[in-house]
């Protein structure tokens, strides 16, 4: 209790400190102090799911951003749709890059182009897919990485801004955090339809208050969105993840050759982020399918995502060699063609492997807890009553032994899940629900999906959980980097005062925020070559 309590009160600390420098007239410390605590709100969690209060104060910031009207640089007498995907980052892994570069593929009759607000962030960690270029190149639009520093909210709102304009519509496929696009909305965009999505059901996010409605993955408890979200479920809609069906030029068994398998292996499969796979006080994926694939000599795990380390290396051990893992990788169509089974990860569901497994005909095992962390369980239009599902240790070991040694068995399940998937997620259905979607929104003229202004805290039991759950994911570094990144970038006058009041607070003491310009640079600037030479030769151990 005392941990949520305490990273509540850090979060309420920034909040009234961005209320005050507002008050001030000093709106970049306040839209600085307010991005800290969008950050300090996920991964880990605060006791909210949403912060009307922040969202309030992001508009009214955003309101004071003197942008020109666009000149309109698209041609406003096409008649197609034109149409603003916004994401925090794009990536050849996770799902929101690919659903956006699926929806520019599948929907034609739009003109696609995607803004991306933070890709700085990443330092080299990746690059952008060239097929979310060329495939809003395609349709008519383009490609835009922001180019404002990513430490200055208001100069990338701005940008952004500009870019709304011209559209007709702006998606939002964002990180939780992204305060950018609800600053870049909040003025001089009264025609721009906005959707957001809502890809991340079980953590907090900002940018309903921007939003004419919110777009989920799949269904949702409207007790929930209205009481813990302070949504209006009025305002609430479901999209299927647009899919392509992938084109299989080998068999099952020749991919397993490939592989360096025999085709009489029964291969499972299992892709998702590391930290889906374990939480601390939780079933955890291992724990149910390490037994089985012992017993069963005939079946051999892949796993994509999880090094071969710590607990992963010793259920390989234990299962003599076949479990296997990949680590990440992101061209896996030859894994979905050689999978006999797919399996979810536990305990955080992973939905567009899920769905992309399904498509190419895998039955499908998950596990979804019957308590409070059921929303983090698998469940989306095609998986739901089509997939195979356990609730308890037992079920689930019996349905993957029975999926294992009876392949008549799983051919119908993955032959059921295949044609669900296909009917809601593919060609004219899934057209169909993006066009009543646009068509929804465009008789909407309230933008704002809040029911209120006032936070409400809980420390329930879902909260609980959701701090154990994201425990690891917590770095007590993180918010030093924050305040350096951000207040660092402040006039020195701002930066010294804001250092020391944070400081007063609790907060890390920062430094190098306090030295003046131009000695505070250099230090920075001799600081990342140093760091980046010491990450290679930790690399290299």
């Amino acid at each position: 209790m005392s941990d949520i309590s305490e990273a509540y009160a850090r979060f309420c600390d920034l909040l009234t400190l961005a209320e005050e420098y507002f008050t001030a007239g000093d709106y970049s410390a306040s839209a600085a102090l307010a991005q800290i605590a969008a950050r300090c709100a996920w991964p880990d969690h605060i006791g909210l799911f949403g912060s009307p209060q922040l969202e309030s104060l992001l508009l009214e910031l955003g309101k004071q951003i003197v942008t020109t009207k666009s000149s309109g640089s698209q041609d406003r007498d096409d008649s197609s749709r034109k149409v603003l995907h916004v994401l925090t980052y794009g990536r050849p892994v996770g799902g929101d890059t690919r659903f956006v570069w699926r929806w520019m593929q599948a929907d034609r009759n739009s003109r696609h182009s995607v803004a991306i607000t933070s890709q700085a962030h990443m330092k080299g960690a990746y690059d952008i897919p060239e097929y979310l270029r060329l495939s809003a190149e395609n349709s008519g639009g383009g490609l835009h990485i922001l180019n404002a520093s990513a430490s200055k909210p208001l100069e990338q709102a701005s940008e952004l801004r500009m870019l709304c304009q011209d559209m007709d519509f702006v998606i939002l496929h964002l990180f939780p955090y992204d305060i950018i696009p609800v600053l870049a909305l909040a003025k001089d965009c009264d025609s721009v339809k906005t959707h957001y999505m809502n890809h991340s059901d079980h953590t907090f996010w900002v940018g309903a208050s921007v939003a004419h409605s919110i777009v989920h993955l799949r269904k949702q408890s409207t007790n929930f969105l209205s009481s813990r979200r302070g949504l209006r479920p009025d305002q609430s809609m479901v999209l299927p993840i647009p899919l392509t069906l992938p084109s299989m030029s080998v068999t099952s068994a020749q991919a397993k050759q490939a592989l360096g398998y025999d085709p009489s292996v029964v291969l499972l499969l299992t892709i998702a982020s590391p930290f889906k796979f374990y939480a601390p006080g939780q079933i955890a994926f291992l724990d149910l399918v390490t037994p089985v694939i012992s017993k069963l000599s005939q079946a051999v795990l892949i796993a994509v995502g999880p090094d071969s380390e710590g607990v992963w290396k010793s259920a390989s051990i234990q299962a003599n060699g076949r479990i296997v893992p990949l680590g990440a990788r992101y061209d896996n169509d030859l894994l979905y063609t050689a999978a006999d089974i797919y399996l979810d990860s536990v305990p955080f569901s992973s939905t567009t492997s899920l769905l992309e497994a399904g498509i190419c005909g895998v039955p499908l095992l998950g596990y979804k807890q019957l308590n409070t962390l059921e929303l983090l369980g698998p469940g989306s239009p095609g998986l739901d009553n089509t997939m195979e599902l356990a609730s308890d240790i037992e079920s689930y070991q019996a349905m993957l032994s029975r999926l294992i040694s009876d392949v008549d068995y799983r051919q119908r399940s993955g032959q059921r899940v295949k044609a669900e998937i296909l009917s809601l997620h593919t060609g004219n259905n899934w057209n169909h629900a993006v066009c009543d979607l646009y068509a929804k929104v465009e008789r909407n003229n309230s933008r704002g999906c809040l029911l209120s202004n006032n936070d409400n805290f809980e420390a329930s039991a879902l909260d609980l959980a959701l701090v154990q759950l994201y425990a690891h994911s917590h770095d007590p570094s993180s918010i030093g980097r924050l305040i350096r990144n951000y207040i660092g970038e402040l006039p020195y006058r701002s930066r010294l005062e804001i250092t020391w009041r944070l400081y007063r607070k609790g907060f890390v003491f920062c430094f190098i925020n306090l030295l003046p310009p131009p000695l505070n640079e250099i230090i920075r600037g001799v600081g990342r070559p140093t760091k980046r030479l010491i990450q290679r030769i930790l690399n290299k151990l």
